[in-house]
C-alpha cells in the first residue's frame, strides 16, 4: 500500500513536470510565431495592417498554448478616439490586449525598449509611442506627440502604473494618460487584466497555464468641467479594482 508521503511526493513531482512541459511548450510557440511575425513585418504597408498582423499572431499564441482567454464588456469600447488604461502585471499584457481588443490601438511604452534588438523597428511599425521617463523635459515633449496623435483619431493604451511587480496589487497611477484624455476631450476606458501575473510573474521566466480574462469597463467622460483629473483617476481605479481581486497599493509607485 502506497503511503500518503509517497503519494504526495509523486503528485508534487508530476505537477512540477507538467508545469515545466507547459512552460517549455509556451516558449516554443511564442518563439516560432514571433519569428513568423518578423518575417511578415517588412510586407505590411501601414500601421493598421501591422497591428492586424500582431493581433492575429497574439491570438495564435494564446490558442496554441491552450490558454483560455475570456473578454467581457466589448460593447463599452467607443467608436471614436479614446484612451484605454489597463493594470500592468506581466510582460504578457500587451500580447493579451492585442488578442482581446480590435487592431486599432497604439501603446505607450518606455523609451528604453527601442534599444532591445529589433525593438525600435517592431514598435515603430506598430505606431507605439515611446516615452522618456527619466528626463522630464523629453518626457513632456513625448506626451505632446501623443496628444497630437490622439487628436488624429488614434486610440491609445496606457499602463498608468508604469511598471509591474511580483507583488499583487494595483500601484499608484501616473497622470499622463488622464491628462492626455482631458486635454483632447476623449473618454477614458478602464480595462482590467486578470491572470497575467500568474501566467508570467515578474522575476520568473516559466509561464503557467491559467485562465486569462480581460474586462472592459464603461467609459468615463472627460468633458465635464466639474469632474477633475483626481475624480477621473479615482473612478478609473475603482472600476479596475472591482474585478481585479488584488489589493489597492495606491501609496506605492514606481519612480
Amino acid at each position: 500500500m502506497i503511503s500518503i508521503e509517497v503519494y504526495s511526493d509523486f503528485k508534487f513531482r508530476m505537477k512540477t513536470i507538467t508545469m515545466y512541459l507547459f512552460g517549455s511548450w509556451a516558449w516554443f510557440i511564442f518563439t516560432v510565431i514571433l519569428l513568423v511575425m518578423l518575417c511578415f513585418y517588412p510586407f505590411t504597408r501601414s500601421i493598421q495592417s501591422t497591428r492586424k498582423l500582431a493581433k492575429k499572431c497574439s491570438e495564435w499564441m494564446i490558442r496554441l498554448t491552450g490558454l483560455d482567454l475570456v473578454v467581457e464588456g466589448e460593447e463599452n469600447l467607443t467608436d471614436g478616439s479614446s484612451i484605454l488604461v489597463a493594470n500592468h502585471a506581466s510582460y504578457a499584457d500587451p500580447m493579451i490586449l492585442a488578442a482581446a481588443l480590435p487592431a486599432n490601438f497604439a501603446y505607450v511604452a518606455k523609451k528604453e525598449l527601442k534599444y532591445i534588438p529589433f525593438g525600435g523597428y517592431v514598435l515603430g511599425k506598430l505606431g507605439t509611442h515611446l516615452v522618456d521617463r527619466r528626463d522630464a523635459k523629453k518626457g513632456a515633449d513625448d506626451f505632446k506627440k501623443i496628444m497630437k496623435s490622439s487628436k488624429e483619431n488614434d486610440s491609445i493604451i496606457f499602463f498608468p502604473e508604469a511598471t509591474f511587480l511580483r507583488e499583487k496589487g494595483l500601484l499608484k497611477f501616473k497622470k499622463g494618460a488622464f491628462l492626455t484624455a482631458i486635454k483632447n476631450q476623449v473618454p477614458i476606458v478602464p480595462v482590467t487584466i486578470n491572470g497575467s501575473r500568474t501566467f508570467l510573474r515578474s522575476e520568473s521566466w516559466l509561464p503557467k497555464k491559467v485562465q486569462l480574462k480581460v474586462t472592459i469597463h464603461p467609459s468615463i467622460p472627460t468633458n465635464n468641467p466639474d469632474y477633475g483629473i483626481k475624480e477621473i483617476m479615482d473612478e478609473a481605479r475603482q472600476k479596475m479594482l472591482s474585478t481585479l481581486g488584488e489589493p489597492d497599493l495606491s501609496t506605492k509607485s514606481f519612480q
